[in-house]
């Protein structure tokens, strides 16, 4: 292994565990009672090296935000030919969902959720990630094929498939509160996401093109 190689290992066995100790600190005192001093002695590194790994407290908690962020607009531009744009987005929030199970955050989930929740702090951090989210897929709307390209269009289905995707991901933290097994809700959800993703991309084939 080249030396860039042991590097970037390194880097990511530290950034794992300084995650897994903020994580482990967030469910056992609640994420406003932690400081980044106490997750840099529970991970036993400097502070600034937490600093170096995650910028700020709410990335220490949101540690999958990239993929969160650009999984809609990731499925889109991986779209089959003979996929339409509702599909493709149905696909992507699949595949995001099984990413996160198969890493174990989803069987994490009643500990996790319940930290978000009791956190003002990680609820407004969750909505701006999710209005990231609604500005890339529209970005990425833009580039695709008319009638979805245009302004108004691209808009409106962003906002609408950020609407589903609160919606799908509502239902999976009552399902996960209420203590149903996660391959059970993954199930229950199946059909109904690509339904409520369909329905948005129909809804918007509708509209009128913008001025």
């Amino acid at each position: 292994m080249s030396v860039t190689g042991r590097r970037e290992r390194k880097k990511q066995q530290t950034r794992g565990v300084i995650g897994d100790a903020a994580m482990r600190l967030f469910f056992a005192r609640g994420f406003d009672a932690v400081t980044i001093a106490d997750v840099a002695q529970e991970a036993d590194v400097a502070v600034q090296t937490v600093f170096n790994h995650f910028p700020t407290k709410e990335d220490l908690f949101f540690q999958e935000r990239e993929s969160y962020v650009t999984a809609p607009s990731a499925a889109l531009r991986d779209r089959r030919a003979d996929e339409s744009i509702g599909q493709a987005l149905a696909r992507g929030y699949r595949r995001l969902l099984a990413d996160y199970h198969d890493a174990g955050l989803l069987g994490r989930g009643v500990e996790y959720q319940r930290t978000l929740i009791d956190s003002p702090a990680l609820r407004g951090r969750e909505l701006e990630l999710r209005r990231e989210r609604e500005d890339l897929l529209a970005a990425t709307l833009a580039e695709s094929e008319p009638p979805l390209s245009d302004g108004l269009r691209q808009r409106l289905l962003a906002a609408f498939a950020s609407a589903v995707d609160r919606v799908l991901d509502a239902e999976v933290r009552r399902r996960l509160l209420a203590g149903e097994p996660v391959d059970e809700i993954l199930t229950a959800l199946e059909p109904l996401v690509g339904e409520l993703f369909n329905a948005a991309e129909a809804a918007c084939q509708q509209v009128r093109s913008g001025p």
